[in-house]
């Protein structure tokens, strides 16, 4: 086992290399290379930043990243960066039963029987039924037939609360990852638009490779244009493609090429 920022710290050293260029060069905030020197990665953003600095870092000091990134895994996991979702649940009253009540045994008690259950539903009517959610009965008769008396009541019809839509939270531009392909090729990286700041421009060379990490406040309106003057690999937030030649809007789902 060795120590992640002691590595990475003595490299920038050898190079006298100081802080504020390592800043200019790599596009990386002083206090996230200086977290990343003393292991605090409680300070940087999620751990897809983590991975994606520290892999920045180690290519820009000559140092072999994977090594960097391997150390890393062993001792702080994956460094996946994970939601943690709240659900609330809650119990819904089944409904009362409505029945049709008996009939007494007796006929000289018919008339009785029913004037006091259309008492008690009354009541129950007016009390809400007994329950704190919104139930109604619907409906109550009574039919008198000579030596009998039936009572009927409708079950209570319940009412189920609309639920609030959740909110999905939406993709953010994080990593941005090119390589030229099959030979050099030039490359200019701008800000949200056409007119936006210029992040880098260069030429790589074939089989090269260029990183980038974003925070969210980097890319207010969370795209990149990209022009490339020949055959580029591009990797989104991890999802590659293959871009030919030309002028490409850059956005966390898709790759679109301007006209």
């Amino acid at each position: 086992m060795f120590e992640i920022g002691t590595t990475l710290r003595d490299a920038r050293v050898r190079r006298d290399i100081s802080l504020q260029k390592a800043e200019a060069d790599t596009k990386i905030r002083v206090k996230y290379i200086q977290a990343m020197e003393n292991e605090d990665f409680d300070i940087l953003p999620a751990g897809t930043y983590v991975k994606g600095f520290l892999r920045t870092y180690a290519e820009y000091l000559g140092i072999d990243y994977q090594l960097i990134l391997d150390e890393y895994n062993d001792r702080f996991g994956t460094g996946d960066y994970k939601e943690h979702l709240v659900v609330q649940t809650g119990k819904t009253r089944k409904p009362g039963k409505g029945g049709t009540l008996r009939k007494p045994r007796k006929q000289t008690n018919y008339l009785f029987v029913a004037v006091f259950a259309v008492v008690i539903i009354a009541v129950l009517a007016y009390l809400g039924w007994g329950n704190s959610t919104s139930e109604k009965p619907t409906l109550i008769t009574t039919t008198a037939t000579g030596a009998q008396t039936t009572t009927t009541v409708a079950a209570p019809v319940v009412t189920t609360p609309a639920t609030t839509p959740t909110r999905t939270k939406p993709v953010q531009l994080e990593s941005l990852v090119i390589t030229a392909d099959v030979e050099d090729s030039w490359v200019r990286i701008r800000k949200n638009n056409e007119d936006g700041e210029i992040i880098w421009e260069d030429i790589l060379a074939s089989g090269e490779s260029k990183t980038f990490t974003f925070a969210p406040a980097e890319l207010p309106e969370n795209r990149l244009i990209l022009n490339t003057g020949n055959t580029l690999l591009v990797e989104v937030n991890g999802q590659s493609q293959r871009l030919n030649g030309g002028v490409y809007v850059v956005t966390p789902t898709s790759v679109a090429q301007l006209p």
